[in-house]
């Protein structure tokens, strides 16, 4: 996809939502967006397209939020997913977090929440992080305590980026390889210290030990 452009998958059954989250984040960010209103557009999207970004209802006819958010990250393993709900209450938050999808999510926000919060939210997954807002700050706490299972959650590019980190290559001979920009390589090299609770490229690349 165009490197130039944050390309964003906007997932809700509600024209005006889809519309109005299209407005803002084109007017804040250099983005294009895509809307899916129904199951049977979302699933032929899926099949043509791919995303730096899915944002996400978890009511959406013809199925249910959590199947949703599965078949999302089977199509776009790779893509980053941010939950925009309504349902901003302490027992969706603990199901979400006991679940086995808490590990495709990388933000979770209210409808509630402010215009600036929203942006707020895709700034800061479009940066390599993570955002939950209060209603969601249970998610937030929720990490994984062991390297093996962290290793499962990256997608294939990080894992690539992971394996040339681990030759001892640079940001540079790694963007060379990948036909990537170094700001691409940059992104992937902060969500895998993230993801793998690491510093530093020294302390990753000692917890990946044996993982391959």
């Amino acid at each position: 996809m165009n490197e130039n452009w944050y390309n964003i998958l906007i997932i809700d059954d509600h024209p005006i939502v889809t519309d109005g989250l299209e407005k803002l984040l084109c007017a804040h960010t250099h983005a294009h967006c895509t809307k899916a209103n129904n199951l049977e557009t979302l699933t032929e999207i899926l099949t043509r397209a791919d995303f730096d970004l899915c944002i996400t209802d978890l009511e959406f006819p013809g199925t249910d939020g959590f199947n949703l958010i599965r078949m999302i990250h089977k199509s776009l393993p790779q893509c980053p997913m941010l939950v925009y709900t309504m349902h901003d209450e302490f027992w969706l938050a603990t199901q979400l977090c006991e679940s086995d999808i808490r590990e495709f999510i990388n933000g979770a926000i209210s409808k509630h929440a402010s215009l600036n919060e929203i942006q707020q939210a895709v700034d800061a997954i479009r940066n390599g992080h993570e955002y939950f807002s209060q209603a969601f700050s249970l998610l937030n706490k929720k990490r994984f305590q062991t390297g093996n299972n962290s290793y499962r959650t990256l997608s294939k590019r990080e894992k690539e980026v992971l394996a040339y980190l681990m030759q001892g290559l640079s940001t540079q001979e790694i963007a060379d390889r990948m036909c990537l920009s170094v700001n691409t390589i940059q992104t992937y090299r902060k969500r895998l210290l993230e993801k793998m609770n690491a510093k530093n490229v020294a302390e990753l690349v000692s917890k990946c030990k044996g993982l391959f």
